[in-house]
């Protein structure tokens, strides 16, 4: 077998068969690696008799191809006695850097021969398309094109933003195929691009734009990218375009990718609150979960049979512990995940008995067809793969073959593809008996495995916008689906991209239970609200690897009241970050199971209290989280969206506001009795003291069965 994906798999992983530079540009060599299980390879090119010989790699082999001194295509393929690979396509382009237009028009410059740049104003700011067609002219108030740069345009405040300068790749016929922008402003600040766990100010940092599926530590990685970013200098930027877009934030912003048609770069301009209003309007408002959302979610990939989740209701009954959501990760028959699993005595009594109890059903949910030797049951997916390739439900390769994921997590398996009508209705008429049994929702996990330069989606779709894209499309389609059918559920999702907002809620996928993984998710939670997502939910306490020890846990469950959602969930029982010796261990981060395992009563009790408190708030949320939709506010919302002329909440990466009226300081770091908390200017009430505070810092102390949280009071 020959591998090889120009793109690669992960960018944060050499998969040994990809190619650099992915777009490569006159005077670069270019690398094309290779795995081969039949021994050394050759690379043929189109047109031409020349055989190449690899180098060997630590991987595979590698192809070296010299500087090319022009632009041109050419096309090559791997081939290994009988075998070959698919012929790939190959553009080397010609940078230009511009600096000046060569003409000007209204509302349009020339920035290459035949390369247009234009502007129009539009409902939600101003927009530049770069174009191969000289466009009309349309007077673009505020913009003023050629000067010291390509454009400047007037901010609010006397400020303005300027591109000093563009850098082109062009083909051999003179059309762009990839753009870096620069951007210069009077800013200081930089949030947005996505959840984001390194920093929710990404000033002096960047993001490569690409959805990615990273087993905990996700530093600089991202399950929900967004190509958008806001800034505290009165402008932000959304880029409308599926393709990956690499931003890198420094004294100038830069932003590259792929040109495609549409891709438009829309201007939003104002404070950061009115930057994300205008992102929203041009990729969707957010949807409203139900009311039942903002109580407490219990889940835990260990409950697979009644007994488990009966135990559970008795746990929650015994030690007065509200719950308003239980997630079952653990139901299906792990072939189909549309069948119950065999050790369900009567799935619809048990559905009865979760309602009666209070609480509301979210089912597990993965887009595959499975691979047939990873199936318990084989059969009836043997039939549904069969039935899907023939019908076109799924996800093919350019030439018509059915897409196949290609390593790790579900390798072997189909994607269903959610761009087809069709192939919708299939998916989900093998589901309707799960709504009719009342379950209200689903954790749309998963959705990142697909790679390839090649992919076509029944839309037209293709390549790397199809990697990033895809995932929306899932979670759009499970929330589309429960909406037809008059169910007013919603999806928990992992990942997404531009307006995934539209399918709510989202969480920040799996951590290891460690203080590091909780700053972590604290950041995740800002910056995904500085990125359109206003509904957004964290494991308490992390879901991998070992068991949090009580202070970790008491700390995120205190953290966790006070955000959108409240869940904890753990990995399965086998482990998967480290396996643990004893086969039989409960890795449940439940408050029971917690202080079965730490000997610790009252971390359950404090546990507990805090489930209670979070019921008693739960109007409150109701209350808040309609005026987020109303409004188009994070109920996360980081402290520079109330205070943007403050430095001091402009740079603050540790507290939010929990809607318009609680300000948040969780307390994230291991052996601290309390912490500093800035508030800002106006009037505070302890929210479990009840003393008051002016605008200032304080330090103060914040006991384990409480949280340094502040009621904003008004102007008295």
């Amino acid at each position: 077998m020959i591998r090889h994906l120009p793109d690669g798999i992960f960018p944060f992983d050499d998969c040994g068969y990809a190619r650099t530079p992915l777009y490569p540009m006159t005077g670069q060599e270019i690398h094309i690696d290779c795995l081969c299980d039949g021994g050394e390879p050759a690379l043929e090119t189109a047109g031409q008799s020349a055989v190449l010989r690899p180098a060997r790699t630590e991987k595979g082999w590698r192809f070296t191809l010299p500087a090319m001194e022009r632009p041109c295509a050419l096309r090559y393929r791997l081939v290994c006695g009988e075998e070959s690979t698919r012929w790939f396509d190959l553009e080397v382009l010609s940078p230009a850097k511009v600096e000046r237009p060569l003409r000007m028009g209204a509302g349009w410059a020339e920035l290459c021969p035949g390369v247009y740049l234009s502007c129009r104003k539009e409902e939600s700011g101003t927009a530049f398309t770069l174009t191969g067609r000289q466009p009309e002219d349309t007077p673009c108030d505020g913009v003023t094109f050629g000067g010291d740069g390509l454009w400047r345009m007037a901010l609010e405040g006397g400020r303005s933003l300027a591109c000093p300068r563009m850098t082109l790749g062009l083909r051999a016929d003179g059309t762009a195929a990839f753009v870096e922008t620069e951007l210069q402003g009077a800013h200081r600040h930089v949030y947005g691009t996505g959840e984001r766990f390194d920093a929710a100010d990404q000033q002096g940092r960047g993001s490569c734009g690409r959805v990615v599926e990273h087993f905990t530590r996700q530093g600089e990685w991202s399950y929900l990218p967004v190509p958008m970013f806001l800034t505290d200098g009165g402008f932000g930027l959304y880029r409308e375009t599926g393709r990956s877009v690499a931003m890198a934030f420094g004294e100038t912003i830069r932003l590259s990718s792929p040109v495609c048609e549409g891709m438009t770069d829309h201007l939003l301009t104002g404070a950061p609150d009115r930057q994300i209003r205008e992102y929203l309007r041009l990729t969707g408002g957010a949807a409203l979960p139900p009311e039942w959302a903002f109580g407490l979610w219990i889940s835990a990939n260990g409950w697979k049979c009644d007994a488990d989740v009966d135990e559970q209701l008795r746990e929650l009954k015994a030690h007065d512990c509200p719950a308003s959501v239980m997630v079952l990760e653990a139901w299906s028959d792990e072939s189909t995940f549309y069948r119950w699993s065999n050790l369900w005595c009567d799935p619809a009594a048990m559905v009865r008995r979760v309602r009666e109890a209070g609480l509301h059903l979210v089912l597990w949910q993965i887009p595959v067809l499975k691979a047939l030797r990873d199936c318990p049951d084989p059969e009836p997916v043997r039939r549904d793969r069969e039935e899907a390739v023939a019908r076109g439900y799924v996800v093919k390769n350019a030439d018509g073959s059915p897409y196949v994921i290609p390593e790790r997590w579900f390798e072997g398996s189909l994607l269903p593809d959610f761009t087809n009508p069709k192939a919708r209705e299939w998916w989900f008429a093998r589901r309707d008996h799960l709504l009719e049994a009342g379950v209200e929702g689903f954790k749309t996990d998963g959705g990142e495995f697909l790679f390839g330069d090649d992919v076509l989606l029944h839309d037209g779709t293709a390549g790397q916008e199809a990697h990033n894209l895809y995932p929306l499309q899932y979670t759009l389609a499970y929330h589309d689906w429960m909406q037809s059918r008059g169910v007013p559920g919603l999806t928990f999702s992992r990942a997404g991209y531009a307006g995934s907002q539209c399918a709510p809620i989202h969480w920040a996928g799996d951590q290891l239970s460690t203080w590091e993984e909780l700053r972590g998710q604290l950041t995740a939670g800002l910056s995904a609200g500085l990125s359109g997502f206003l509904f957004w939910s964290f494991d308490m306490g992390g879901f991998a690897g070992p068991l949090p020890d009580g202070e970790l846990y008491l700390r995120a469950t205190a953290m966790g009241c006070f955000c959108p959602v409240m869940q904890w969930h753990a990995e399965p029982r086998s482990g998967q970050f480290e396996r643990p010796d004893d086969p039989t261990l409960n890795n449940d981060r439940s408050p029971w199971n917690l202080a079965r395992s730490w000997n610790d009563p009252s971390l359950m009790e404090t546990a507990c209290a805090f489930a209670r408190l979070r019921e008693k708030l739960r109007p409150v949320l109701w209350e808040e989280a309609q005026a987020c939709v109303r409004n188009g506010r994070p109920m996360m919302a980081h402290l520079c969206l109330d205070w943007p002329e403050d430095e001091r909440t402009l740079s603050c990466g540790d507290e939010y506001m929990l809607g318009r009226r609680y300000l948040v300081a969780p307390v994230v770091e291991k052996g601290a009795k309390g912490r500093r908390v800035y508030l800002p200017q106006g009037q505070w009430r302890h929210f479990f003291t009840g003393e008051k505070f002016a605008g200032g810092e304080y330090d103060l102390p914040c006991p384990l069965d409480t949280a340094l949280v502040f009621e904003r009071l008004e102007a008295e």
